[in-house]
């Protein structure tokens, strides 16, 4: 079973469960943090009922508190859980209809953008992605065509789904969105609870263009990619980054969200232009805004800064706090500030109060507490933005 890799002192054999995982550990020099697969298939459904996750320690970091470092662990674990469930090119042949029979012609190469690519077109997860993207022509998911076997086609297309949980490659940010619930259901094996996606806007109602576009194109023009190498902010907002590429994103650029610059760092004053005006901390209220304002005449260039902010009159306007100043942005554009050189960046008010500024409770609270208008009130024992912390 596992191919052999589960050692026989951790077989228990009775176990009353739908679902079993064997967890090991290792220690290797190298980028893999983890790799998960199924091993043991029911034999009717063919649904996965038994997996592994076999983790890379050296990559994975015991939290011992640090708040980020324990997310970023919990959607590792997540991410890996999907696999084991049947997010894998292993298990697509295996997906059934409402009727148990094996579903035929899902797993898709199509022409799509100039490209040959791998689709998976299951319902209710074709429709969801055509409504998101406002693109009708979408043939279904595209999957990630880079990055080796055990990559390749086992994720969503990073350039497309970039902070989606089910992406190869981690980012702070990340979302556990409602299209990875729906590749779940699509198995046919699971019906997912649709109230535990996570707000998520990346490409939204940008059109089929977003998707079949070149993004080296002098016309291509959407917020969520940046071009040469300046510094702006997450399309999420939690943190800034610089403007570049990765092995997997297509050649397209997007504002690398760096930790060091992530408003829910506590230490993130270190790196800090004016760190006197900002603010840092998880559950601070801070989120990333970009610009150029600094204390002295020379221009000091573009960066990212982490300031309160309050969304006023339904959301039609946004109050940023920079020190002791309070500016209210009504329009996307330049705001400058009275006693300092160059200006912050007012992001688009609407836009950033239904998507950056919406509040929402990470992960469900983890099952350790409840989601009480929009935040969670922890269980005893429990802390923490999601009480993901034990206290």
């Amino acid at each position: 079973m596992c191919q052999q890799q589960i050692p026989s002192v951790l077989y228990n054999p009775g176990v009353d469960a739908d679902f079993f995982v064997f967890f090991l550990t290792r220690k290797e020099n190298s980028y893999n943090i983890a790799l998960s697969q199924y091993c043991f298939q029911a034999s009717g459904s063919k649904r996965p009922i038994v997996a592994y996750t076999n983790i890379n320690m050296n990559m994975l970091p015991e939290a011992k508190g640090d708040a980020l470092l324990h997310e970023k662990n919990i959607y590792l674990m997540l991410h890996e859980t999907l696999h084991n469930l049947g997010f894998t090119s292993y298990a697509y042949p295996y997906f059934i209809d409402q009727n148990g029979l094996a579903l035929k012609g899902h797993v898709k190469s199509v022409k799509f953008g100039g490209q040959t690519r791998t689709v998976l077109d299951v319902a209710p997860l074709t429709s969801k992605l055509r409504k998101f993207f406002g693109c009708s022509s979408i043939p279904g998911a595209l999957l990630e065509n880079n990055g080796g076997s055990a990559t390749a086609s086992s994720h969503f297309e990073r350039r497309f789904f970039l902070y989606d949980l089910m992406t190869s490659g981690l980012i702070d940010g990340h979302r556990i969105s409602e299209f990875s619930l729906a590749l779940l259901e699509g198995s046919g094996w699971y019906q997912p609870d649709y109230s535990y996606a996570e707000p998520y806007w990346f490409g939204q109602g940008q059109g089929c263009e977003f998707l079949t576009g070149n993004c080296a194109s002098s016309t291509f023009q959407f917020e969520e990619f940046c071009k040469g190498s300046e510094r702006g902010c997450g399309a999420f907002g939690r943190a800034g980054g610089k403007c570049q590429s990765d092995s997997l994103s297509d050649g397209c650029r997007f504002y690398y969200p760096f930790e060091e610059n992530d408003c829910d760092n506590p230490d993130g004053y270190d790196n800090a232009r004016l760190p006197d005006l900002q603010v840092f901390g998880r559950g601070a209220g801070s989120k990333c805004f970009s610009g150029t304002l600094n204390s002295r005449q020379s221009n000091s260039g573009r960066t990212t800064f982490c300031f309160k902010y309050t969304c006023i009159n339904n959301g039609e306007k946004v109050q940023v706090q920079v020190g002791e100043n309070k500016i209210v942005c009504d329009k996307e554009g330049q705001q400058t500030i009275d006693g300092f050189y160059g200006s912050i960046d007012c992001p688009d008010p609407t836009t950033f109060c239904s998507t950056v500024a919406k509040q929402y409770c990470p992960r469900g609270c983890m099952g350790r507490g409840t989601c009480e208008n929009n935040k969670c009130v922890c269980n005893k024992g429990f802390t923490g933005i999601d009480c993901g912390l034990r206290i």
